[in-house]
C-alpha cells in the first residue's frame, strides 16, 4: 500500500503544480492590470516596485490553492481512470476510499500550513500591501518649469516663467531632488539666476498678489522637501476685490518664496497603522470582537436604565418597559427588537434634542446595531481564513469522483468542471459574506455552506464509486425529445433522396 500510496502522490504532485503555477500567473496578470494606472509616472524604483509585486503573491496564494487542488485532483484521477487503473485497483481488491488515502492526508497537511498562512502571513502582507500602495498614493509627479506656461501645481499660486537657462540647453527645469545628500559649499541664494521674467499671482485671503521680477533661481532646502524661490529685482501689487480702490504697490532687490512639497522622492511611513478585517490574524479578530461586544452590553445596560428615566406618562415609555421586562430586570435581549418601534416615531418627536431620553435611547440601540453589524464582518472574516483552507479537503473527494466520472475528457474537460465548480464555490461564498454582513444568515453558514453542499456532493459520488456505478444515475426521459410527425416524415424523405442520389453516383 505505501507504493500504492507514492504512487498516486506523485500522480497528484505534477499538475498540482502546474495548475497552481498557471492560476497564479493568470491571477498575477489581472492583479498587474489594476496596479499600472497607480505606479505609472511616479518613478518607483526598482526595489519598491519588487516589494509591490511580492506582497500580492501571498493574497493570490490564498484564493488558487484550494482551485489548484481540485484541478489536480480531476486530471489525475481521469487519467487513472481512462487508463483504466482504478478498475485494476478494484480488481486487485483496492477500493476507492482506500487510493484516496494519502491524497487526503496530504491535502489535510496542506489545510493546516494554509490555515497557517492565512493566520500569519497573509495579514501582515496584506497590512504591508496596503501601507506601501498608500505611500505610492501620496508621492507626487514630477513637477516641471516650461517657457511661457503657467504652472498651478502649488497651491494658491500661479506661477510662469518667460526664460529658463538650464546648463543641458532645455527649456524647461524638472523640480526634482537628486540625492539626499546636503547642498554644496556657495550653492543657494548668491549663485546664478536661473529664471528669467517671472510672474507669480497669489490669493491671500481676501487679498489679490501679483509679483513681477526681472530674475531669480530655485534651491532645494536641506531636507529635500520644500524649495526657496529667490526672486531679484522685483515688484509686489496688492488689490482687494472687495475695495479696488485700495492698491499697494511694493518694490524689493530680492523676495523668497517658499514651494511646499515640491520633492518627488519616495517617502515610507505616511500611512496609518490602523488595520482591516483582511489584515488581522485571527487572535486580532478575536480581541477586537470581544472589545466590541463588551461595548455593545455597555449600551444596552445604559438604555436600560434611560427606559426608567422616561416620563411616566408617556405611553411609548409604557410600552417599552411592558416589552422589556420590570425595571431593573430588563431583559437585554429584548432591547434588540425595539429599534423598528423607535425608528417609527412621529416626526415630531424625532426633532427634540438628544436631552430627551427616548432619543438618547435610539441613539444608544443605533449605535450598538452598528458594532454587531462589525461584529458580524469580523466573525464572517474569522471563519473565511479557515473554510478556504479546508476546500482543499472537500475538492480532493469531489475531484476524485468527478474525474473518474471525466475519464475520457482529457485536460480541457478538467480544468472546465474546476472552474464550473470553483465559480459556484465562490458564488455561494461571496453572496453569503454579502447577507452576513448585513446580518440576514449567520457568519459561520455564510462562510461554511459551500463546503457544506460540496461534501455533500462529494461523498455521494464517492458511494457511488464504492458500489461499482461508473456514471451518475440520469433518466433518459431528459434527453428524449419527441418531434412531431410532420417533421419526422420531411427529414426521412430527406433522408431517401440522399441515399438514391449516392447510389447515382
Amino acid at each position: 500500500m505505501k507504493i500504492l500510496y507514492r504512487y498516486i502522490l506523485l500522480e497528484l504532485a505534477g499538475p498540482f503544480f502546474l495548475s497552481l503555477s498557471l492560476l497564479t500567473f493568470i491571477l498575477f496578470m489581472r492583479q498587474l492590470l489594476f496596479l499600472f494606472p497607480k505606479i505609472i509616472g511616479k518613478n518607483l524604483e526598482w526595489p519598491v516596485i519588487g516589494e509591490l509585486l511580492l506582497l500580492i503573491l501571498p493574497f493570490i496564494l490564498a484564493l488558487v490553492l484550494p482551485m489548484a487542488v481540485l484541478v489536480a485532483t480531476i486530471m489525475s484521477f481521469g487519467r487513472l481512470s481512462s487508463d483504466n487503473e482504478i478498475t485494476a485497483f478494484k480488481a486487485l481488491g483496492v477500493p476507492v476510499h482506500r487510493i484516496l488515502a494519502s491524497p487526503l492526508a496530504a491535502a489535510f497537511l496542506l489545510m493546516l500550513g494554509a490555515i497557517w498562512f492565512n493566520d500569519r502571513v497573509l495579514p501582515e502582507s496584506n497590512h504591508r500591501y496596503k501601507n506601501l500602495l498608500l505611500d505610492i498614493t501620496y508621492l507626487k509627479p514630477t513637477l516641471t518649469l516650461r517657457e511661457g506656461v503657467i504652472m498651478d501645481d502649488f497651491p494658491g499660486m500661479g506661477l510662469m516663467v518667460n526664460t529658463i537657462k538650464n546648463p543641458a540647453g532645455k527649456r524647461n527645469l524638472t523640480l526634482t531632488a537628486p540625492d539626499n545628500s546636503p547642498p554644496e559649499p556657495g550653492e543657494g541664494l548668491n549663485g546664478p539666476a536661473e529664471l528669467f521674467g517671472i510672474i507669480i499671482t497669489q490669493n491671500i485671503s481676501s487679498t489679490r498678489r501679483t509679483i513681477i521680477a526681472d530674475s531669480g533661481l530655485i534651491r532645494f532646502t536641506p531636507d529635500r522637501n520644500n524649495a526657496v524661490l529667490t526672486l531679484f529685482h522685483g515688484e509686489i501689487q496688492e488689490v482687494d476685490p472687495q475695495r479696488q480702490e485700495k492698491f499697494q504697490r511694493l518694490f524689493f532687490n530680492r523676495h523668497q518664496i517658499l514651494l511646499p512639497d515640491v520633492s518627488s522622492r519616495f517617502q515610507r511611513g505616511r500611512a496609518a497603522s490602523y488595520r482591516g478585517d483582511r489584515e488581522m490574524s485571527l487572535n486580532m479578530i478575536r480581541d477586537n470582537i470581544r472589545r466590541y461586544q463588551n461595548d455593545i452590553d455597555s449600551l444596552y445596560r445604559t438604555a436600560a436604565f434611560l427606559i426608567d428615566s422616561l416620563p411616566s406618562g408617556d405611553s411609548l415609555g409604557a410600552a417599552l418597559n411592558r416589552l422589556v421586562g420590570k425595571p431593573g430586570k430588563y431583559n437585554l435581549s429584548r432591547l434588540k427588537k425595539i429599534s423598528p418601534l423607535l425608528l417609527s416615531l412621529k416626526k415630531d418627536r424625532l426633532a427634540q434634542p438628544l436631552t430627551d431620553p427616548l432619543m438618547r435611547l435610539a441613539s444608544l440601540l443605533r449605535e450598538a446595531g452598528f458594532l454587531e453589524r462589525r461584529i458580524a464582518s469580523l466573525r464572517v472574516e474569522y471563519w473565511k481564513k479557515i473554510s478556504i483552507p479546508f476546500a482543499s479537503l472537500v475538492f480532493v473527494l469531489l475531484g476524485a469522483s468527478l474525474g473518474i466520472f471525466a475519464r475520457r475528457g482529457g485536460a480541457g474537460v478538467s480544468i472546465a468542471i474546476s472552474m464550473g465548480v470553483f465559480l459556484v464555490y465562490w458564488v455561494f461564498l461571496i453572496s453569503g459574506e454579502t447577507l452576513a454582513d448585513r446580518m440576514m444568515i449567520s457568519p459561520f453558514w455564510a462562510m461554511w455552506s459551500a463546503n457544506a453542499v460540496f461534501l455533500t456532493l462529494g461523498v455521494w459520488l464517492l458511494v457511488l464509486q464504492i458500489q461499482g456505478r461508473f456514471s451518475v444515475p440520469v433518466e433518459a426521459k431528459i434527453f428524449d425529445f419527441k418531434i412531431p410527425e410532420k417533421l419526422r416524415k420531411v427529414f426521412s424523405r430527406r433522408s431517401a433522396t440522399l441515399k438514391d442520389r449516392e447510389h447515382e453516383i
